[in-house]
């Protein structure tokens, strides 16, 4: 064929060649036509075809068959960490006893290729069994070996497979991570595991599920200038390697029984300092990079002291020789409770005095009491399967707190549970897209979707209420009991209601006529929490009492009722009980009780907010209570003050509470020197502040906060003080952030001062020489950033290059988004998805989120994650933290457009979003919500600020 000008010619040579085609397939089709008539003559019916399933839907019926228990797995890993050649050789034998007649064992693996002629199977008579054929479900993860007959109920098989699996950089299953040595400045590999929930798979075949157990016997090899550590104590180390004289084993103890998803190991050139060991015998390290092993100081303190205080806690020893922490420079959770070895993300492990803040050194003790708490819950008793996760992460969420709060009292971790726990999850569970605690689940997709502020946040928050409704002695007692007699073993929530019933009962804190079971179901498998509405009768010291579910932006009317525990007191009165003698019942939707004060005299149910529900009054109690606030707040307990602010704000934004009662309440914070209640009130005004930022209104409100913030900024003023206390250090951070962002003079200047003291010295990474508080870091930051430019974003970066801190490395990263300069923020949205440019990838979520919490940088974000969905997906594959980016750049959406937008995105990636897919639902729930306020409070709210100030002093 040869092109003229515009035209193709065909030579006759290929004019022939298409007769003869022609003429071939016209005789064929004849031939089809005819023998399809034949056949036809004695039809059948067929069925019509099944349309093709879509590429998005997702397999459910995911679970092992039951008929096999595996006993010990004995495990050989070697991991080639050489460039080029990223790969696992592997080799697992699998002991099991069937308990039911089969013909397969199904077993789970991912990402690794397995050479059939190699695997064996052998009866307790080291007989081969033979194995009639082999398949791959690679939708369920499963490889299957098939045999010609069943198995036998009370035989023993093994199974010896040889494999090879993949080394990569994907933050889950045995992975690798780069770094630079700063004192030999050579790029260096680290191998290293993340396995919960269903990743365990990607490095050896197992049985990957939680509620299936097996002790582990593990060998890991390994060059000779590297180390490794497992769950449990070596037994053998660097011994010769038959087939490769540069690499030895490292044989390690048999382990206890768990769960496939707590097996972990690391190989890798870090070094370790170790604790002084406790009573409990039991040896405690804290491994890091070399050049960060001085970091470990605080951790190494801490850790044994807090594994110590549980084993009395829950009257459970410890059951391993001992407890291994370390520090990961690529970690894509927070931190991992792995038995025995517990992995960290380095920013919740490791501090440096000088240079790392008081809010680092609680989310340090914070992380780390939450993962030895795990040892117990989750590593000794186990959900059966993911649908109790929460019994996992609600309780260790919970007795964190109580661990921090014996160990560094000074941190007053208790009274800060209800601002960052309670009620920061009642805002999410006002969506009617969130869901219940224990949720069925069955993709991996689902699984991971759940390991949410829900599953943590309200899972702590109804165990607290649990703990004061039975008395922490009860609750404590059934925890012991439930621990001893299922240790070693896998349970569900009714195991545990079982436990505390009969202890509740026993010790006469729970009435015979009820159980746990029948008040915690209606927390943990119902949606939502209740509204608790008080209508009060003056003269006859009495109320009426109704219930009903809480909700952001109801589509329809709810029916779910609660079981509830009521207490209520007066300012002045015992805020120490919170012990309740009044239950309202899940079929009383209303109730009436008596025994309330006189009618001069406020009332504040839900006393120390251990409640897990909201409380609204009639027009005169919320007048009696602004009264006594104005008056002597010091008469309500701060907890209560706190509950008060975010309550009303809360019920303001729903409409169930006019704005002009609820912003009334705050003119009391002239007053308020204490940090709880400043974070939930500023938490409440953060909706307020979203809502109006882009409105003529907004001016308004930035005069009503300044005039808030102003007598408390006095107070705390830009500079530590010798005798500030942990909580005054929180509150200056806090004060500080709001009055910079709302443009209050004294503080913009002192923090473009310091800000610019650093950039002029001539070696501002030596030590010591940064001059900006050290608790003012984040704050100084921003503010600096915001008001700069190029310049000082570039030395920002710089800083953040040449810190060796991870904490400093943070702080500086989230600063680094405030920055006004649209191309720089554009510049850093596309450095979160480019590998070598700076940005790790566990950081890189966390780059797009800050950037979305930047009035300039919002829409920008919002148009990055459309345009670049696919790279984003895989990139951060398996991240939770995508789904606070979500939130991050829709939480401020406040148009019909941009909800419109916001449900195109949903629609054209339908079935694609993961493990994000019901956090992309609540970004719409929450923006429609917000495009409602808008329509109704916008004009209330703004008048309300104008006369707000006119008439309040600046």
């Amino acid at each position: 064929m040869e092109k003229y000008g515009n035209k193709f010619l065909l030579s006759k040579k290929i004019i022939c060649v298409l007769l003869v085609l022609f003429v071939v397939w016209s005789v064929a089709l004849s031939l089809v036509v005819y023998y399809a008539g034949v056949y036809q003559m004695d039809p059948e019916a067929e069925p019509e075809p099944e349309p093709e399933p879509s590429k998005n839907v997702k397999v459910t019926d995911v679970r092992l068959p039951r008929h096999l228990v595996p006993e010990k797995y004995k495990l050989e890993l070697v991991p080639f960490i050489i460039k080029d050649n990223f790969t696992i050789k592997g080799y697992v034998e699998i002991d099991v006893l069937c308990e039911s007649p089969g013909n397969n064992i199904t077993l789970h693996t991912a990402d690794m290729t397995i050479e059939n002629k190699t695997v064996v199977v052998e009866n307790d008579s080291k007989e081969r069994i033979n194995i009639d054929r082999y398949s791959y479900d690679t939708a369920r993860e499963f490889f299957i070996l098939h045999f010609a007959y069943d198995l036998q109920p009370g035989e023993r098989y093994k199974v010896k497979i040889s494999f090879t699996a993949l080394l990569q950089d994907n933050l889950k299953g045995f992975y690798r991570s780069v770094y630079t040595d700063l004192r030999t400045e050579k790029k260096e590999y680290i191998a290293v595991t993340q396995f919960q929930a269903t990743d365990a798979r990607r490095a050896f075949p197992c049985f990957d599920e939680p509620g299936i157990k097996s002790k582990y016997e593990v060998s890991l090899g390994r060059t000779r200038d590297m180390t490794s550590i497992s769950n449990m104590p070596i037994r053998i180390e660097g011994e010769d390697m038959e087939e490769d004289a540069d690499y030895v084993w490292d044989h390690y103890e048999e382990s206890v029984k768990m769960s496939s998803y707590l097996v972990a190991f690391v190989v890798s050139k870090f070094d370790y300092r170790q604790s002084e060991t406790l009573g409990n015998n039991v040896t405690f390290r804290i491994w890091s990079r070399a050049d960060a092993v001085g970091q470990t100081a605080y951790a190494r303190d801490i850790g044994p002291k807090i594994l110590e205080f549980f084993e009395n806690y829950f009257q459970v020893k410890f059951p391993l020789p001992k407890q291994d922490m370390i520090a990961l420079p690529d970690f894509g959770a927070g931190a991992m409770e792995n038995w025995g070895l517990i992995t960290y993300r380095e920013t919740a492990l490791l501090f440096e005095e000088g240079v790392s803040s008081a809010s680092n050194k609680q989310r340090i003790a914070t992380v780390v009491s939450h993962e030895l708490a795990h040892q117990w819950f989750g590593n000794l008793v186990t959900p059966s399967w993911w649908t109790d996760l929460w019994l996992n992460e609600g309780f260790a969420s919970y007795v964190e707190y109580l661990g921090v709060e014996a160990v560094q009292p000074q941190l007053k971790l208790l009274e800060q549970f209800i601002v960052y726990e309670l009620q920061d999850v009642l805002k999410i569970d006002a969506l009617e897209s969130s869901h219940p605690i224990s949720i069925p689940v069955k993709h991996p997709d689902e699984i991971s979707e759940i390991f949410d502020r829900i599953s943590y946040g309200k899972g702590a928050s109804i165990i607290r209420m649990m703990d004061k409704f039975l008395t922490s002695q009860t609750f404590q007692r059934g925890l012991s009991n439930y621990l001893t007699d299922l240790q070693f073993s896998a349970a569900t929530q009714d195991d545990l209601w079982e436990h505390l019933t009969q202890q509740g009962h026993r010790d006469g804190t729970l009435p015979t006529s009820m159980t746990v079971k029948e008040v915690m179901d209606t927390w943990t498998l119902q949606t939502g929490f209740p509204l608790l509405t008080i209508n009060r009768n003056y003269p006859g010291k009495s109320a009426s009492l109704s219930q009903e579910r809480f909700l952001l932006n109801p589509s329809q009317k709810s029916e779910e009722t609660w079981w509830i525990p009521v207490t209520f007191t007066s300012p002045g009165g015992n805020f120490n009980n919170t012990y309740n003698n009044i239950w309202m019942a899940n079929n009383e939707r209303s109730k009436n009780i008596g025994g309330l004060p006189s009618g001069d005299t406020p009332v504040i149910f839900n006393v120390q907010e251990t409640g897990y529900y909201r409380v609204n009054y009639d027009t005169e109690n919320w007048k009696l209570i602004a009264a006594t606030l104005q008056a002597d707040h010091r008469k309500i307990h701060v907890a209560n003050r706190a509950q008060i602010l975010d309550d009303a704000l809360e019920l303001a934004k729903v409409g169930k509470l006019d704005y002009e009662i609820a912003l009334s309440l705050t003119g009391y914070l002239d007053k308020e020197t204490e940090y709880i209640p400043w974070v939930s009130a500023l938490s409440g005004l953060s909706h307020i502040n979203r809502m109006l930022k882009r409105t003529s209104a907004y001016g308004e409100f930035k005069g009503y906060m300044l005039r808030l913030l102003s007598p408390i900024y006095q107070r705390v003023g830009f500079n530590p003080r010798s005798d500030d206390q942990h909580l005054d250090v929180l509150l200056r951070k806090k004060v500080v952030s709001w009055a910079c962002s709302m443009g209050l003079e004294d503080c913009k200047e002192n923090a473009k001062k310091k800000f610019g003291f650093w950039m002029d010295m001539v070696n501002p990474d030596g030590n010591g020489n940064n001059p900006i508080d050290v608790n003012l870091k984040s704050e100084t930051y921003c503010s600096a950033l915001r008001d700069g430019g190029e310049d000082e974003w570039n030395f920002a970066w710089n800083r953040y290059e040449a810190s060796n801190v991870a904490s400093e490395k943070a702080t500086i990263l989230s600063a680094l988004g405030c920055t006004q300069e649209v191309w720089l923020l554009n510049r850093y949205l596309n450095m979160s998805l480019t590998q070598g440019s700076g940005v790790r990838k566990q950081d890189g979520s966390k780059v797009i989120g800050t950037i979305a919490r930047n009035t300039v940088g919002r829409y920008l974000a919002f148009d990055f994650i459309r345009e670049r969905w696919a790279t984003i997906k895989e990139y951060f594959s398996g991240f939770s933290a995508i789904k606070r980016t979500i939130k991050s750049v829709t939480n401020s959406f406040t148009s019909d457009f941009e909800l419109n937008e916001l449900k195109e995105f949903e629609k054209k990636h339908s079935g694609d979003f993961g493990t994000s897919e019901r956090a992309v639902k609540q970004a719409i729930e929450g923006a429609a919500a917000n495009v409602k306020w808008m329509e109704k409070n916008y004009e209330v709210v703004w008048s309300w600020l104008k006369e707000y100030n006119k008439n309040t002093r600046y």
